[in-house]
């Protein structure tokens, strides 16, 4: 974990620690862009949640370190494969104000940036 808050070296411990632990994310992607610089956006691609097609996507809310320097919010979004894929063609909605815009995927060592 990393000593001071640092939003990228957050996000890739955050990744690190969540593919280890939850068998089925297939993928992470850390969404910088738009977020405040406390916050922390992450898509997950989970194979073992139901598919919500019909519902809005809202993520999870995670507080953390609140009341000291290094508070700051992680958002997880869970989605399934196909909602991952419709995403990306446009037919669901991110949250809003989240944007695919520089999206930065794990399970990799270090960030991968991947094409627009």
């Amino acid at each position: 974990m990393p000593e001071n808050f640092d939003r990228d070296s957050w996000a890739s411990w955050y990744a690190q620690e969540h593919l280890k632990t939850d068998p089925g994310i297939e993928k992470i992607f850390y969404l910088p862009t738009n977020a405040d610089e406390r916050e922390i956006h992450f898509v997950e691609i989970n194979t073992l949640i139901g598919d919500r097609t019909e519902d809005s996507l809202e993520p999870i809310d995670f507080g953390i370190d609140t009341g000291t320097e290094n508070a700051h919010r992680l958002f997880v979004l869970d989605v399934t494969p196909a909602q991952w894929q419709q995403i990306q063609s446009e037919n669901l909605s991110l949250p809003n104000g989240w944007s695919l815009d520089d999206l930065i995927a794990f399970p990799n060592d270090q960030f991968e940036t991947l094409p627009q």
